[in-house]
């Protein structure tokens, strides 16, 4: 069910390995109470030796070569013992923390001798970098340590309230790990999805080291793009459906987090693709997901989606009022067109502050690895989530391919609306061949994909511009909109301009050679 997850536990040398499976819930320290009164809690076997206080020294050079590897290395003193700890992203992050660890007692300082046999022995190989490894930050934390059992899973709960600091600043901050120590992930989210009914928590991508690192500068703020999808030849719809809806939420998960501190347009505009693009996966794999729970969280999500529109919308005006030519003429209308963007701005961060949204990020992610779709028994519905991703693929990309080039054949008769309409079944056909391209493997079926991409492409770049023009003329007020026109460019004559190569964009894309249809 959960493809591609593995928790091992295995002794090598003096070390210990293991893959480390975790989830983090970020919430204000003013809820630890409602936490430790939570009905679930009182099923909990608290783990004292887990717990108490704990002191983690984190060490990189100079130049934090080891973070720009996605490596961390601590030591921890807990219960008067010391611990040394490498941590590896992986390349591919999920919104669970999937990460090899490898873990070895220490006698209070750093070891790196044991660091033989992990990804950090390449590093301090090199002599220059194995001398300047140094701490370079702190981590103080205070544990509460509880085990729960959970639909045969076996979770560890730690309640955490923790202050990192530099020689420069501190932050203090206050979350919940879940760790499967043993048992399926999905135990995970049901477990948090419990705690988060009462409870105001939001997922959080950013670990404790990440913390630090942010106070010294360190952290990465770009924004973070659809990530490559491999899904085997041999997946089912259900599986390739978890792994493609994965990627989604983390990437709204982690541009959420990083929009929170910053207004970077592009931030906005990536979390924005990260909620289209599970839109788009969610309709792709309809047939198995015809029940209403999973309706329900659509709906939700749509909601969360379009909480964006107002910030991104005005975002597109003020790049394209920054572009135009007639500089006294666009000032006065970029100017209110920033400051209705800073009110929407505002206002969309205090809508990712509210329970309602955070739940429905972490509801998501709940249904995603263990919603009642991946069990129903009704046939259509099992056959639907085992029918083989290609198969599904294939069926569905020939009957989108149909519908497209029947509009794209008309494109001189469509008015506004069904342009507009043709540009979204473009994008969820884009979004459906970039998530199961590794379904159609070979030189052929690649280079045909590549052609048809680029066309499609194209004409939704088209359409898209056609379409910012009609929504842009209603973004300010009507005193505005006049200026608005000759200052950003939205007129007939653009559209006229805009409209003939919509035509030429439409007839490339119908002669294109669908890569998939030896497959249906």
């Amino acid at each position: 069910m959960n493809a591609g997850w593995q928790n091992k536990n295995e002794p090598t040398g003096a070390h210990t390995t293991a893959n480390e499976i975790e989830l983090k819930l970020e919430f204000a320290a003013d809820a630890t109470g409602q936490l430790l009164q939570h009905p679930l809690m009182s099923r909990a076997r608290m783990l004292p030796g887990q717990g108490g206080a704990l002191h983690a020294v984190y060490y990189d050079s100079t130049d934090f070569a080891l973070h720009k590897a996605g490596l961390t290395l601590r030591v921890r003193k807990q219960n008067g013992r010391s611990t040394q700890t490498i941590k590896a992203e992986r390349k591919a992050r999920g919104f669970a923390l999937d990460r090899g660890e490898w873990e070895v007692p220490v006698s209070g300082g750093l070891d790196l001798a044991a660091a033989a046999g992990t990804p950090l022995a390449v590093l301090v190989s090199n002599e220059a970098i194995r001398a300047d490894i140094k701490p370079v930050f702190t981590v103080e934390t205070d544990r509460q340590a509880f085990e729960i059992k959970r639909n045969g899973a076996t979770i560890e709960l730690a309640l955490d309230e923790a202050k990192a600091s530099t020689d420069s600043g501190a932050e203090q901050f206050c979350e919940v790990e879940l760790e499967l120590k043993d048992g399926d992930p999905s135990a995970l989210f049901a477990l948090a999805n419990d705690l988060a009914d009462s409870i105001p928590f939001r997922l959080s991508p950013i670990t404790k080291s990440e913390r630090g690192y942010r106070l010294l500068g360190q952290a990465d703020s770009e924004p973070v793009k659809a990530g490559r999808i491999v899904v085997p030849t041999i997946a089912s719809c259900a599986e390739a459906f978890q792994m493609i809806a994965r990627s989604c939420l983390s990437q709204i998960i982690r541009n959420e987090a990083l929009l929170r501190r910053s207004s970077n347009p592009e931030l906005l505009h990536q979390m924005r693709v990260g909620f289209r693009r599970l839109d788009a996966a969610i309709s792709l794999f309809k047939p198995m997901l015809r029940d209403r729970d999973s309706d329900a969280i659509r709906t939700e999500l749509r909601w969360a989606g379009k909480k964006l529109a107002p910030a991104r919308d005005l975002d597109v005006l003020i790049a394209r009022l920054r572009k135009a030519n007639d500089t006294d003429m666009s000032l006065p209308v970029l100017e209110e067109a920033e400051r209705r963007r800073a009110e929407a701005i505002e206002s969309l961060l205090e809508t990712l502050s509210k329970p309602r949204f955070m739940r429905t990020i972490l509801k998501a992610a709940t249904w995603v690895e263990s919603g009642r779709w991946l069990e129903r028994r009704k046939p259509a519905i099992r056959v639907a989530r085992e029918l083989p991703a290609q198969t599904r693929a294939a069926r569905e990309f020939s009957r989108r391919w149909q519908r497209i080039r029947k509009d794209a054949r008309r494109m001189a008769d469509l008015d506004g609306k069904a342009r507009h309409e043709l540009r979204i079944r473009i994008k969820k056909l884009r979004y459906g061949m970039e998530f199961l391209a590794t379904l159609f493997p070979g030189v052929p079926a690649r280079k045909n994909r590549k052609a048809m991409l680029d066309r499609l492409e194209r004409l939704q770049d088209v359409l898209g511009k056609l379409n910012d023009i009609e929504v842009g003329r209603t973004l300010l007020d009507p005193p505005f909109r006049k200026p608005i026109r000759k200052a950003a460019g939205y007129t007939k004559r653009r559209v006229r301009k805009l409209l003939p190569r919509a035509e030429k964009a439409s007839r490339e894309l119908v002669a294109a050679e669908p890569f998939w249809l030896s497959m249906a």
